[in-house]
């Protein structure tokens, strides 16, 4: 900071060129943000040898500027012409949260926090263990900067702070190697940036507040996931991921660092969906969704990653949640625990049934009652010499029957027989993480994790006798024991590395029984009790060449038990910026993954022999080549422009070599409550996904937010015929709209209303077409399929727009919430599926839901 007297005289400069000339000639330090000075604005104004701080008054008053010193920097700001002043009736709250290195996550002690949306400026330091606290905010919306000696500037805006629960954030600032004397010109942190800093394209941040925000989402981070550019639905009643034409099977759920079973009730063997998600919202942290050419810690995958983080809990003061709803309750508390350590605890308890829907006359799809419920909790002991330990959990299950008996056999057609299904789930997953950080420069982090996973499903068929027997049994029941051990090193400011083993045991125990009634007997294919191992290593290095150019390589590797199967992986990814805002990059990799856990005990009889075969157990990995090349624009700290183009080359995909069966790839196959299995399965299948993405986003500001993408995309795959066919996935085209607008309707902000809305135009599912003819005028129920023509034919293109109204009241100690929202507004008929009627005797399109509404209520306290 400069000690020698200050003098200036500038006629008609921009602001900007007097900045910086300031800077130059007195080694100053200035911090702003471009969006909020009028850097071209031409000033006039003289200073002769003048102390700093009465220079800096004086050029802040020909600028219109207010200034504050804030240790090295010299803070600047638009000054407010007339500040209102605070009401004494206003509302406030405490805003707290943490800094840390965004490659090594370890606390970042004494970096500086700008409160840099009041008037005047506050800032604080952050403590030993990285935290800050800033208290007695007024309610409404902030924006924080966080500077720290040898890091990017990094800023988090458009908080909100209500006045029945405290506000934490996290903020994680990049290491620059960049050591200079200079004006600082930074904007907003790139809000695009992910959790995980190792991850270079093909990401998408859910952010948690988002998830609740955005209309159509049903407060499911899936739902929220299908607003992102390649990524599109199965349909209204389920959130399955296709993710560039890939099948849902090829998802990889992550909770806490390591992998989990499908976290979705009404799910089916060996999907990776669901009608709900079992991951409760208001306790979800940020969180990272990859969609292709993952970096080297992911793994065992080739469509998509989602990668979930539970949020700690509040480690100053107890607060609770209580939500009512159409579909149930919920109740969230959380608090501080072992209170000298900065410890603190969180859990949840949710209840759902469908039956207020039922009664309001709303379609679910199908005649039955959903009743569900799930529980989640984060325990988090930070120690002052053994580490950070955590302890975290989630657990739920559900069941549906499903009616479809009518006494009046006349009506039948050719259905010889009415099913009355039953689905019943359960998922739990529980973990122990520690993280350790007093080894200089590094972090490790053990993982121990227990999880399981359970599809009972039962079908009961009543005959045109009435009488009922079971036709139909499925139990999937897997568990898994995971340790995972990840070493991260930073070297030098300039390479990270960070290297991870993980070794899963599982084990499962699986029956199907299937009734012939041709023959009256009853088939048991699968009836098999075991384990198996899957071992897994990577290895990756970040290094930045310069300040614009980074390099990532790695090696990821997995071992599995069963045909003592093996892969190598490279994986690698290139930055650079070509200006501060502009960015190109490329990511490229081979990836692999192994088949669904209970396809490989499952046996297929000879109708001619007394022996059986097991074709799944001698497949090989399905293995993956991805390229990635993308551009991204921040036009300023609110707007961004993306665009991505992809390709991917999918081999030893599982086909059929059977007549008859030459559509089957296993690439086809994951958004069905159905189990599909084919008796000559083998692994010389391909397929190719290659598509362009283009995305247009606008952060909240001032109130207002937008989200754009449309994607183009082709989606292929070569049975055991080896022709080329579009796979069911490959639907062409992709578009998102979402908007919203806050408004606070009282001075003191107390008031505030939202209003979202989504709009969804794609391509439609493609279809196996039914030879309409010969099925009609066979006498049994057989249904007869244009396997030759498979997948040509596409439903009508998908038309939905959802809308949500929330409106917000704080009050001195809570703040309520009531949203109304209502999916596929203008009750457009989607189709869903094409199938043959037995009853009516043709063909007919199945739809999606129609209008479907949904409100609820929150209190925080």
């Amino acid at each position: 900071m400069a000690d020698s007297p200050v003098s200036f005289h500038y006629r008609g400069e921009s602001l900007e060129q007097a900045l910086q000339d300031l800077a130059r000639r007195y080694s100053l330090n200035f911090s702003y943000s471009n969006s909020q000075l009028p850097l071209n604005q031409r000033i006039t104004c003289t200073g002769t040898s003048l102390p700093l701080r009465k220079a800096l008054e004086v050029f802040s008053s020909c600028a219109n500027l207010s200034f504050q010193i804030i240790g090295e920097q010299i803070v600047l700001k638009p000054k407010e012409e007339n500040p209102a002043a605070p009401s004494l009736k206003s509302y406030t709250q405490t805003l707290r949260g943490t800094v840390k290195d965004g490659g090594l996550g370890t606390p970042l002690i004494g970096a500086t926090v700008m409160l840099v949306s009041v008037n005047p400026m506050r800032a604080v330091s952050t403590g030993l263990d990285g935290s800050f606290s800033l208290e007695k905010l007024p309610i409404g919306r902030h924006s924080l900067r966080v500077t720290y000696l040898g890091y990017k500037e990094g800023e988090v805006s458009n908080i909100m702070v209500v006045s029945g629960k405290e506000t934490v954030v996290a903020v994680q600032l990049e290491e620059s190697f960049i050591q200079e004397s200079e004006v600082l010109i930074e904007a907003e942190r790139d809000k695009s940036l992910p959790q995980n800093l190792l991850i270079s394209s093909s990401v998408h941040t859910l952010r948690a507040e988002e998830i609740n925000r955005f209309a159509g989402s049903r407060q499911d981070p899936s739902r929220m996931a299908a607003n992102y550019a390649g990524v599109s639905s199965a349909s209204d009643q389920r959130n399955d991921l296709i993710v560039r034409g890939n099948s849902p099977l090829g998802v990889l759920w992550r909770l806490e660092g390591v992998e989990i079973p499908n976290p979705n009730h009404f799910t089916f063997t060996p999907n990776t969906g669901g009608a709900f998600s079992l991951l409760n919202n208001n306790l979800l942290a940020n969180s990272d969704f990859l969609t292709g050419a993952f970096p080297a810690e992911y793994g065992n995958r080739i469509g998509a990653v989602m990668d979930v983080r539970l949020r700690e809990g509040n480690n100053k003061k107890v607060e609770n949640t209580l939500q009512l709803g159409l579909n149930g309750m919920e109740v969230v508390t959380e608090g501080p625990l072992v209170k000298k350590w900065g410890g603190s605890f969180l859990g949840s308890m949710r209840l759902f049934t469908l039956r207020p829907l039922e009664r309001l006359g709303v379609s679910i799809g199908y005649q039955g009652l959903p009743r569900f419920q799930d529980g989640s909790f984060k325990v988090v002991l930070p120690t002052p010499n053994a580490g950070k330990i955590s302890v975290w959990g989630i657990a739920g299950s559900s069941n549906v029957t499903i009616y479809d008996i009518d006494e009046d056999t006349t009506t039948w057609g050719k259905v010889r027989y009415r099913l009355e299904p039953t689905l019943n789930n359960q998922m739990y997953a529980f973990g122990l993480n520690h993280t350790y950080t007093k080894i200089p420069k590094t972090v490790t982090e053990l993982i121990i994790s227990t999880a399981g996973s359970q599809v009972e499903a039962t079908s009961i068929a009543t005959y045109r006798n009435l009488v009922s027997l079971l036709f139909y049994y499925l139990r999937n029941y897997e568990q898994q024991l995971i340790t995972r051990f990840n070493v991260t090193h930073k070297t030098t400011n300039r390479l990270l590395l960070k290297t991870g083993l993980t070794w899963q045991k599982l084990y499962y125990n699986n029956q199907e029984i299937m009734y012939r009634d041709s023959r009256d007997v009853y088939e048991i294919p699968l009836d098999a009790q075991g384990s198996a191992t899957l071992a897994q290593g990577f290895f990756l290095a970040k290094y930045s060449v310069t300040p614009r150019l980074d390099v990532q390589a790695g090696l990821y590797s997995q071992t599995f038990s069963i045909g003592n199967r093996s892969a190598y992986e490279p994986r690698v990814s290139v930055d650079y910026y070509l200006t501060d805002a502009q960015k190109v990059y490329l990511s490229a990799g081979l990836h692999s993954q192994t088949q669904p856990l209970v396809y490989y005990e499952y046996r297929f009889f000879s109708q001619e022999r007394p022996e059986f075969n097991q074709p799944y157990n001698k497949l090989d990995f399905t293995r993956s080549k991805q390229v990635v090349a993308g551009y991204n624009l921040n036009l300023n700290a609110s707007w961004r422009f993306k665009a991505e183009a992809y390709y991917q080359y999918h081999f030893r995909v599982p086909v059929s070599k059977r007549a008859g069966e030459e559509a089957f790839s296993m690439l086809n196959l994951g958004t069905d409550y159905s189990f599909v299995t084919v008796d000559s399965v083998v692994s010389t299948g391909t397929g190719r996904n290659y598509g362009l993405e283009l995305t247009a986003e606008r952060f909240l500001k001032n109130g207002f937010y937008t989200l754009g993408n449309v994607s183009l995309l082709q989606s292929w795959f070569s049975g055991g015929d080896g022709k080329v066919r579009p796979t069911a996935f490959s639907i062409g085209f992709i578009s998102n709209l979402l908007v919203g607008k806050e408004f606070n309707l009282d001075a003191e902000k107390r008031h505030h209303l939202s209003l979202d809305l989504r709009v969804n135009y794609a391509g439609g599912r493609r279809i196996i077409p039914i030879d309409e003819e010969k099925t009609r005028n066979e006498p049994t129920d057989k249904i007869y399929y244009d396997v030759e023509n498979a997948y040509l034919r596409k439903l009508k293109d998908y038309f939905r727009t959802d809308i949500r109204v929330s409106y917000q009241l704080n009050t001195r100690k809570t703040t309520h919430w009531v949203f109304v929202a209502a999916d596929n507004v203008f009750d457009t008929q989607n189709e869903l599926s094409y199938g043959w009627d037995l009853e009516e005797n043709r063909a007919k399109g199945f739809y999606q839901l129609g209008i479907y509404p949904y409100l609820g209520y929150r209190i925080q306290f």
